[in-house]
């Protein structure tokens, strides 16, 4: 068990589920959920954590698999995903008990920041964790970073699918229209593991609430960006003042104050 200088860490259990959660500050700022993307909680993750509280927030980092500041390991920590009842079902497109977990650890972040509602970041596999959470009226500040799925990349279904049931996709819908929640959603623009068809198929369903972000990753882009990049936030992050991932890092934390101030208003 690896602990985390600077962050504070407690074991959270619902519905018959317990991992442990590192949480960096004290509440007095609007509580934001990072989930971890496949290759773990390495270095990068935890900067990000670190940034969001150093601009304000209160970071929620749940252990879902692996260890924090471990190495980069995405084939292994995939190994332990496929065999996991927790996160198996999410390749058969049925909800499965993390996604349960995971608003019920956003309900206590709301308790816990004031009542405030929270912000939610998946990314990688768990980019689709977003459209779950945005179902609950705990979250308000949803983002979807180069989400992946389970069911692969080959074929035209596949490749729009974000492993979200039909069910959670029209919830999330009328959630998005009823109550003015946006959805935004960040990739590199030639991510083979995020293609565009899955941002195309996000803006079907979402619309003008779709905030869509969008980074050229061609070759000899202008930023001399790998075309090969894949993680926005984290592994690819350049922490470079006007960089296209620094500018996605700006306008994601405005997108929290923006509706994190709105709802606490409401």
């Amino acid at each position: 068990m690896n602990p985390v200088p600077g962050f504070d860490e407690f074991r959270f259990t619902y519905g018959g589920f317990a991992h442990r959660v590192l949480k960096k500050g004290d509440g007095s700022g609007p509580g934001v959920l990072i989930i971890q993307e496949l290759p773990g909680i390495t270095r990068h993750t935890i900067k990000l954590a670190e940034r969001l509280y150093a601009d304000g927030f209160t970071v929620y980092l749940p252990v879902l698999f692996g260890e924090p500041n471990s190495p980069f390991e995405p084939l292994k920590n995939l190994a332990k995903v496929c065999v996991s009842f927790e996160f198996r079902v999410l390749a058969n497109r049925r909800r499965g008990p993390v996604a349960d977990w995971l608003r019920a650890l956003c309900r206590r972040m709301q308790q816990e920041c004031g009542g405030v509602p929270v912000g939610a970041i998946g990314m990688c596999f768990t980019g689709g964790f977003a459209l779950t959470l945005m179902i609950d009226e705990a979250v308000a500040a949803p983002v979807s970073c180069q989400p992946g799925n389970l069911d692969g990349m080959l074929g035209k279904k596949a490749r729009a699918s974000l492993g979200v049931t039909a069910a959670d996709m029209a919830a999330a819908r009328k959630r998005s229209e009823e109550d003015d929640v946006p959805l935004m959603g960040m990739r590199f623009s030639h991510d083979v593991m995020c293609p565009r068809s899955r941002f195309d198929y996000l803006q079907d369903q979402f619309g003008e609430r779709f905030r869509r972000i969008e980074i050229d990753s061609s070759l000899f882009n202008e930023r001399r960006i790998p075309i090969t990049a894949h993680s926005v936030l984290t592994i690819d992050f350049v922490d470079e003042p006007n960089h296209p991932t620094r500018r996605a890092y700006d306008e994601m934390v405005a997108f929290f104050r923006e509706q994190l101030h709105k709802k606490a208003e409401a």
